[in-house]
């Protein structure tokens, strides 16, 4: 059923909401955007607007490759392992539970949502524009789909129905199906033709069925959004999203998405188009290099774009004194025209800054840090290459009238110059001063300044040649540590705000919403999760990654582990004890191959739990003499006892043969005492009565059976053996779960 824009009455909200958008950081025309623009247009290493004709015009990318030099390690830090979030146990009792989570939680992420993309455009975002922001909700988007069915029975048709409870029929076309009903009425014509009453025959519905159908069906999941910069609106005040009063996402829709959203068609099409924001000048800078100036290419009223804000306010709705977090939906340039107003829960957005500016909610850009750099980079830059252009193409003082112009202007190989007198008395080159060897160390100082200030440095981008003079590796590792320091800084900022508030969010969307059973791969097998069972279970951790230094020291001190294990193994003997057991070395070898970036281990080695199923069990120890003496005895006491059910079992068999006869003999005599005129019911007594006695002792010669077969089994289990595994007493038979081991 369709929506209704709602246009609230109340014009307080109205104000507010309007006054709200308008004041809010990142609106169009801030400081806020200008500053995120200057950044981008320093990047994508666009004009300094200080060119001038005929002079060099180059750009220095200092912004761009510290921010590509330092992207790829972030990425590295977070994409090494498979396990981007660790969930942890509140109990021992919630492990099996934790490990369930931890794989759900990292299959959403990458599996159903393109981690890695989210990611790296997260992650670039901030280094370019201050902060990065990504979006997370549970979408339940509909599914539309069109059929056409033909020849439909009126029970199909219904079975349809029921089946699909999201079902319209568009079209529906009914007819008779002529070759049934003729069929029908030819058998009720053979019927009356042999006398048979055919007024109570039910006549069937011999309707036929054409319908076109829309079925919508629910498709409910989480999804995760890269929001640029400039669609994020926050209030002024706010130090973080979580107390802020004020959150908006602001973004461009066609008519036709919000038709499909469920607004209704009447009331989109009355919505006004915008103006202002197809001119965002940080979508424009974004877009440079394919479209100068992006135009409204509708083609028709529902392409045409609307701006609309996703708003999460803070706001008295009820007037109970207590302002409530309210999701509104609006339209409009400054959203006035309200489409909905609903409570909420939670503000759906996350962000990231690689310099946090404390008691502030924007940081700072790696970008800001260098666009000076690059300023000055690029000025020494052109006056060298101006320099050098004049050096090589000196320019000539003449004496008016005494040289051929066009011959001086066209400068070619083997070119005249005419003259009207020796060219060294009206021709003078004015030598140009070389400046490069003042400008070349100031660019190496500017370097060294932006190594300073961001932590990438040669050696972080590759080898520098200056490395190779280097005196001892350990100075190089030093110095790789620390322009590694300032990468993992930012790492760690990442993961304990925006990565862990991320996964935060999926975890409680995931255990509000997802209560049907899905199937995921945990240690390599497949096991099917339920996320509404996990409901304030876990604490949730964020596992970092580890760059290629860190690696290396690491796999050292696991080398280093693994073998103090084996020494500690070695002296217990090869047996598992206390202090080290094969499961720790196991857990050891899991870590270095995890490191190795290898990711099935058990292509490696073999969990030793399942190990030792798989191992047979070992083998008895030999008798002792004493015990050799009581095996005999009980050996001889068995068999004896097994002769005596043997005997017992063979006279009960003779008396059970003998009953039959006499059974049989009986009938006979009944048979001709009574001749033709016997008294059944009697004879019947009788016979069930000898049955029953038949069946009682066949019932004890089968257990008589039984007890031999099991004895016999003892004794073949024993002789087998040749030990009995256990303490005997007396001469009780020996159970057989007590062979093969031993007190």
């Amino acid at each position: 059923m369709a929506k209704k824009i709602i246009e609230l009455s109340d014009p307080k909200l109205r104000s507010l909401l309007s006054n709200q958008i308008e004041n809010a950081l990142g609106y169009l025309g801030g400081n806020l955007s200008q500053s995120r623009r200057k950044s981008l247009e320093y990047y994508l290493g666009d004009k300094l607007g200080t060119e001038i004709d005929g002079r060099s015009q180059v750009v220095s990318t200092d912004v761009a490759d510290t921010v590509e030099s330092l992207l790829p390690n972030l990425l590295r830090v977070f994409t090494a392992s498979e396990k981007v979030v660790r969930c942890e146990p509140v109990t021992g009792e919630d492990v099996p539970l934790a490990e369930q989570a931890t794989a759900y939680l990292n299959h959403v992420f990458y599996k159903d949502n393109n981690g890695f993309q989210l990611l790296y455009n997260f992650f670039k975002d901030a280094l370019i524009e201050k902060n990065g922001f990504l979006k997370i909700y549970y979408d339940e988007s509909e599914k539309v789909e069109h059929e056409t069915y033909k020849n439909l029975t009126k029970a199909e048709k219904d079975a349809l129905e029921d089946t699909y409870n999201e079902i319209e029929v568009l079209e529906e076309e009914v007819y008779e199906d002529e070759k049934a009903k003729d069929a029908y009425e030819k058998l009720l014509e053979q019927y009356e033709a042999q006398g048979v009453d055919v007024s109570q025959v039910e006549k069937p519905d011999f309707n036929l069925y054409n319908c076109k159908i829309k079925r919508t069906s629910m498709n409910g999941k989480i999804k995760i959004e890269s929001v640029p910069p400039e669609e994020f609106l926050i209030d002024r005040n706010a130090k973080s999203i979580e107390d802020a009063d004020f959150v908006s996402h602001k973004v461009l829709m066609s008519r036709s998405d919000l038709v499909a959203m469920g607004y209704d068609e009447e009331e989109v099409n009355n919505l006004p188009t915008s103006e202002e924001d197809i001119y965002n000048t940080e979508e424009i800078t974004r877009q440079r290099n394919i479209d100068e100036f992006p135009v409204d290419s509708a083609t028709d009223k529902s392409t045409e774009k609307v701006l609309i804000y996703e708003s999460y306010v803070k706001y008295d709705y009820d007037e109970d004194g207590i302002a409530e977090l309210r999701r509104i939906v609006s339209a409009g340039d400054s959203g006035s025209m309200i489409l909905e107003n609903m409570p909420c829960d939670d503000i759906p957005f996350v962000t990231v800054t690689p310099i946090p500016m404390p008691h502030r909610f924007y940081g700072r850009s790696i970008s800001e840090l260098v666009e000076d750099i690059q300023l000055m980079k690029s000025t020494v830059m052109r006056q060298v290459l101006d320099n050098m252009y004049l050096t090589n193409n000196n320019r000539v003082a003449i004496m008016d009238g005494m040289v051929n112009m066009d011959d001086l202007l066209t400068t070619r190989p083997g070119g005249v110059v005419r003259t009207k007198q020796p060219p060294n008395q009206v021709m003078q080159p004015l030598q140009a001063q070389p400046i490069s060897q003042q400008a070349f160390p100031l660019l190496t100082y500017l370097d060294s300044v932006r190594e300073v200030r961001t932590g990438v440095t040669k050696q972080s981008q590759g080898l520098d040649p200056d490395t190779l003079n280097a005196k001892t590796a350990t100075g190089v590792n030093a110095l790789m540590s620390q322009t590694q320091m300032r990468s993992e800084l930012i790492a760690r900022i990442f993961a304990e705000t925006g990565v862990k508030d991320l996964f935060k969010k999926i975890f409680e969307l995931m255990v509000k919403y997802q209560d049907k059973e899905r199937i995921v791969m945990i240690n390599n097998q497949y096991v099917p999760v339920k996320p509404t069972e996990w409901k304030d279970r876990f604490n949730i951790s964020i596992v970092v990654g580890l760059g290629t230094g860190s690696k290396e020291q690491q796999l050292i001190v696991l080398n280093s582990i693994l073998e103090r294990q084996l020494q500690a193994f070695q002296l217990q003997g090869g047996k598992e004890m206390p202090m080290v057991t094969l499961k720790n070395m196991y857990n050891t070898l899991s870590k270095i191959i995890e490191n190795a970036g290898l990711k099935n281990i058990e292509s490696y080695f073999v969990n030793p739990d399942v190990g030792k199923q798989m191992m047979p069990p070992p083998a008895p120890p030999p008798l002792t003499p004493i015990e050799k003496i009581e095996f005999t005895r009980i050996d001889a006491e068995n068999k004896r006892k097994i002769a005596d059910l043997e005997l017992q079992a063979q006279e009960l068999q003779q008396k059970t043969q003998q009953m039959a006869l006499d059974f049989e003999a009986k009938i006979k005599e009944m048979a001709l005492k009574y001749n033709t005129q016997l008294d059944t019911a009697k004879i019947k007594a009788d016979a069930d009565l000898d049955k029953m006695m038949m069946a009682g002792e066949n019932k004890i010669l089968e257990q008589a059976t039984k007890s031999t077969n099991m004895f016999s089994q003892q004794v073949q289990g024993l002789n087998g053996n040749q030990r009995s595994g256990g303490e005997v007493a007396g001469s009780q038979p020996i159970p057989p779960s007590q062979a093969g081991t031993r007190e």
